[in-house]
């Protein structure tokens, strides 16, 4: 397949993966330090248990290692479009990122017991809209190969 002109829509949102996978990663490994920062601010100001220091941390640690697992996978995703979008690499990326979603969705509702609060309630609301999104784009990409292998045949 002849390779398409690389949008400018395209080369922004390329951009702008790497640079949220890079301070994610900066994030994730500074995190505990940032958390245990904040929580003295906070247990100063309003007396927070520190039960609660250490399940924000996990939390938020899962959390951020997993949406880098989702970043990445966009960013391989990324790499195809110039190319042939429709092969079994993004049907499998589109798949992982359904599942990854799914899994934070779960700990959004996990931590909505432990600690409630409405934007961690919308927030796994939005992550299972995003893993069936994404087991959708995954179906029509997985019917668009099975076309296109389809047409190359008859050729």
């Amino acid at each position: 397949m002849i390779g398409l002109k690389e949008s400018a829509a395209s080369k922004i949102l390329r951009i702008i993966l790497y640079i949220i996978f890079a301070a994610g990663i900066v994030l994730t490994v500074t995190m505990p330090f940032m958390i245990d920062r904040y929580m003295r601010i906070l247990y100063d100001a309003y007396a927070v248990d520190t039960g609660y220091k250490t399940f924000i941390t996990v939390f938020l640690m899962a959390v951020g290692v997993l949406g880098l697992f989702i970043v990445w996978e966009l960013i391989i995703m990324m790499r195809t479009l110039m190319k042939n979008p429709f092969v079994r690499g993004n049907v499998k990326s589109l798949n992982i990122i359904g599942a990854t979603a799914f899994i934070i969705a779960a700990i959004f509702f996990v931590k909505c017991f432990v600690y409630v609060t409405i934007m961690t309630l919308l927030a796994g609301i939005c992550l299972v809209i995003l893993g069936l999104f994404a087991f959708t784009l995954a179906n029509l990409f997985n019917k668009a190969i099975e076309y296109k292998e389809e047409n190359d045949l008859t050729i």
